[in-house]
């Protein structure tokens, strides 16, 4: 949080167009928290800090002249073609990148972050079944609310169902006699 004040401090004396700023926020300050999102669920209010921070270095020309913000930070955060400026939102952005990780555990269950997490935590069932104790770590909660946005978004392709097990009932037949 710090980081990113100091750099929009140090920014918002240059008077940057809003090409400029756009560019910054987008390249830059929005970025600077991507790794600890992609680890870990930040907490709402350091997500509104965050957010509060991005849209102060878009809206002041002077670090000391607080200006009237016209838009809505959730209209900036729509795309170009639907009326936004393409911004982040912040706590959108932190569970689609947990929800990353967990996939990267789903197809990858023999590397080596795999095997610790779903040894220690899901000895019985699969990670998109296994129930969160709470003695877990933090981390492990943030993977898990990944999964369960996951889960909700997750189907199947059938194919030609050789791979998938789908009840039949015996009298029906697959085959023309």
């Amino acid at each position: 949080m710090d980081r990113i004040k100091q750099k929009a401090l140090s920014w918002s004396s240059r008077f940057l167009s809003s090409a400029g700023k756009l560019t910054m926020l987008k390249s830059v300050l929005s970025t600077m928290p991507t790794y600890t999102m992609s680890c870990f669920q930040l907490p709402l209010s350091l997500c509104k800090r965050i957010q509060s921070a991005l849209t102060r270095f878009w809206w002041d020309s002077k670090p000391d002249q607080r200006k009237m913000s016209w838009i809505s930070w959730q209209k900036m955060t729509l795309s170009f073609k639907s009326g936004g400026l393409g911004f982040r939102d912040v706590q959108t952005f932190n569970k689609a990148l947990l929800a990353k990780l967990s996939w990267r555990l789903l197809q990858n269950p023999s590397c080596l972050l795999a095997k610790l997490l779903l040894g220690k935590y899901c000895k019985h069932s699969t990670l998109l079944d296994c129930k969160v104790s709470n003695s877990a770590s933090h981390g492990w909660r943030s993977i898990c609310l990944g999964r369960d946005v996951l889960n909700l978004q997750l189907g199947r392709l059938i194919g030609n169902g050789l791979t998938t097990p789908i009840w039949r009932a015996p009298w029906l037949s697959l085959t023309k006699s």
